[in-house]
């Protein structure tokens, strides 16, 4: 029997990170098929050389579907899928509408577990692995952050996909990176201008203006790319890898709930 060529897909392909993780692997594993998706229709035109570039949604079953079948047809057999497709937003979770927090999970923590599901057969066969790519913001949950939350529960689901996917040799990988040099940073540098009539407009505009005060070194995308090739090359990958983390965040992690809140509210006051 003709063994299948094996094909890595990269969702989020157009963002920065994507672009980043997508040059990497092309560079990194000549001899595999590199499928770039994302939702936008830029991707068709960005990438020059083998890449096999695809729209697609992460949250729509029969886009993923036609990848799946597309994907089939060209004779490929999916080795690894780095789920790096992903949303940023700042807002109050107790005012936004249920739509908005709704669109935000479906992007961020249901994607990666949609792909995983339509692709599982392709990851017992090939013994493939799965890269999410989380956040460090895990650490530290906050106030009109809902990233924050997505991840989080991208994680526990995480847990449970990486012990399921162990059974038939397959492995998923996190990676949290720190702030990345990306336009996923404008939400939060434009928040000030875009407070609207929310019963917290202050407080948001005291979120917007100390917010990025916090946020420490922040590096290129290809810097977290290669933290993605380690997680796809060594043959005994971290469960999670961490790259540019802010060692305040850290602290913070430890500090008790009551002295977090404490904080929390003196910086949005």
């Amino acid at each position: 029997m003709t063994q299948l060529r094996k094909a890595i897909i990269i969702t989020g392909a157009a963002g920065g990170l994507g672009k980043a993780i997508v040059k990497c692997c092309m560079e990194r594993f000549p001899g595999l098929a590199i499928v770039a998706t994302d939702i936008s229709p830029e991707v068709n035109t960005m990438f020059e050389g083998p890449v096999l570039a695809y729209q697609m949604d992460v949250t729509d079953e029969a886009s993923i579907a036609a990848l799946r079948m597309a994907i089939e047809e060209k004779e490929l057999q999916v080795w690894a899928i780095v789920n790096n497709a992903g949303v940023s937003d700042f807002f109050p979770i107790t005012e936004k509408s249920k739509e908005s927090l709704e669109k935000i999970f479906a992007i961020n923590t249901f994607g990666p577990v949609n792909m995983v599901r339509a692709f599982l057969p392709h990851l017992i066969e090939t013994k493939g692995r799965v890269v999410n790519i989380s956040s460090e913001s895990v650490r530290l949950p906050a106030a009109f952050h809902p990233y924050a939350n997505t991840k989080i529960a991208l994680e526990a689901l995480s847990v449970s996909m990486r012990n399921e996917l162990a059974l038939w040799g397959a492995k998923l990988i996190l990676i949290r990176p720190g702030a990345i040099n990306t336009p996923f940073l404008d939400g939060l540098h434009d928040l000030k201008n875009r407070t609207g009539d929310s019963i917290y407009s202050e407080y948001l505009h005291n979120f917007a203006i100390k917010a990025p005060k916090e946020i420490r070194k922040i590096v290129e995308p290809e810097r977290v790319a290669s933290i993605v090739l380690k997680a796809l090359t060594k043959s005994k990958p971290k469960r999670y890898y961490r790259v540019n983390n802010n060692p305040m965040l850290r602290i913070a992690q430890r500090l008790p709930h009551w002295l977090r809140d404490y904080f929390m509210l003196r910086m949005l006051k």
